[in-house]
């Protein structure tokens, strides 16, 4: 067997229905991931390190030590481990250092046609509120969820179960395809399919009514446009915002988005995690337990205050969960990424930078780092952009 040869069609393999099952599958996405991870592991490059190695394996220490010492105890063994996407980033990473050349461009390719689907979807379930998926057998109960301020409409989720999930997933998405665009790097046929999935996904996020991914849409078309230049992308992405802020309803939502009124359940959930944090100032209450210890909290001032998750910001879920020092981890893996996209030569660096931006500012008023099919885009864009040195020549 040609080990090198096998290697490399089954990354190839299992990043191409990785980049697919993204906006799609949770469980697609990892059961290809786990066929990438067969390729790196059955012909590693070398060296098989990558930029973000310390800091993650840092973040997931204080993780696992905040739940040992914890006096809430620890939760189940898949909310201790929400962490484990980053695997994705070291999966995608090293298995594109042994695929074909211009896998990056075919990944693109797939990541565009798996929007595709997922935003037409959505779009009808805006519509119609029909759930493809219980359609299909594959789901015991129907998902649907009226959307915000639109009477007899269905928020749109695509393939999940949630219009914020998939909201967040597809803002990620199209901040990368935005970026690649700009970038000038794929095919004409490639361009074509990743500018009609872009249109279809801003439409769809549109119809989620999700306001973090609209301010997350707004900043990563800032970095794009100052990071590459281009004053006809600029004009374009100004067009298609213009033309979705027609839509009362999605003009109702961004405007409420700002308003003090509107946003009350997150004043009170931040109130709340401020006690939390007060009463655990060290060593915080362990990783993934805000949704087992807040209620105590919550009860003592509205006991039928319903939203019972984290702390709808990045900054006070960690602080409650791990302390200071889970902060300056996280922070540190944070600004690793950042300082590997800035500094790689890759083409897909502009839409990494733009998801790492965007991802950062749904993380202000929502709980992105717990939800894994939103973590995973993450991982993928910036592995994407990861530009390593290329491997020694192997020895005849």
């Amino acid at each position: 067997m040609d080990r090198p040869k096998t290697a490399a069609a089954l990354a190839l393999a299992g990043l191409a229905g990785h980049a697919f099952f993204l906006p799609i599958s949770i469980a697609g996405m990892q059961l290809a991931l786990a066929v990438a991870a067969a390729g790196v592991l059955l012909s590693p490059p070398r060296p098989l390190r990558t930029p973000l190695d310390l800091p993650a394996l840092a973040f997931i220490a204080v993780a696992v030590l905040s739940d040992a010492l914890s006096p809430y105890g620890t939760p189940g063994l898949a909310a201790a481990t929400l962490w484990r996407s980053v695997l994705g980033f070291m999966i995608v990473g090293h298995a594109l250092r042994i695929a074909p050349d211009r896998t990056p461009q075919r990944l693109v390719v797939c990541l565009a046609a798996g929007l595709l689907g997922a935003a037409l979807v959505g779009l009808l379930q805006y519509r119609t509120g029909v759930d493809l998926v219980h359609l299909l057998g594959l789901r015991a109960q129907p998902a649907l969820v009226e959307a915000p301020g639109v009477e007899g409409r269905f928020g749109a989720m695509g393939f999940f179960t949630s219009r914020l999930t998939f909201g967040h997933n597809a803002t990620l998405v199209l901040a990368l395809l935005g970026g690649t665009l700009a970038a000038d790097v794929l095919s004409r046929p490639g361009r074509v399919l990743v500018a009609a999935s872009s249109i279809a996904g801003l439409a769809a996020v549109a119809v989620t009514f999700d306001r973090g991914a609209y301010l997350a849409l707004g900043v990563a078309a800032a970095v794009i446009i100052l990071r590459s230049g281009r004053r006809p992308l600029a004009l374009a992405l100004a067009a298609i915002v213009g033309l979705l802020v027609l839509h009362p309803a999605v003009r109702g939502r961004l405007g409420s988005a700002f308003s003090a009124g509107a946003n009350a359940d997150r004043v009170f959930i931040w109130s709340r995690s401020l006690e939390i944090i007060g009463d655990h100032p060290l060593r915080g209450i362990g990783f993934a337990n805000y949704p087992l210890v807040c209620g105590t909290y919550y009860d003592r001032v509205d006991p039928h205050f319903f939203m019972r998750t984290w702390a709808h910001n990045l900054e006070l879920s960690t602080l409650a969960e791990t302390g200071p020092l889970g902060l300056l981890a996280l922070f540190w893996l944070l600004i690793a990424a950042a300082r590997m996209v800035l500094r790689s030569a890759s083409p897909f660096a502009i839409g990494a930078l733009a998801a790492l931006a965007a991802w950062f500012t749904m993380a202000q008023v929502h709980d992105v780092l717990y939800d894994t099919k939103v973590m995973y885009a993450l991982w993928f864009s910036l592995a994407l952009a990861w530009s390593p040195a290329p491997p020694p020549a192997r020895a005849p």
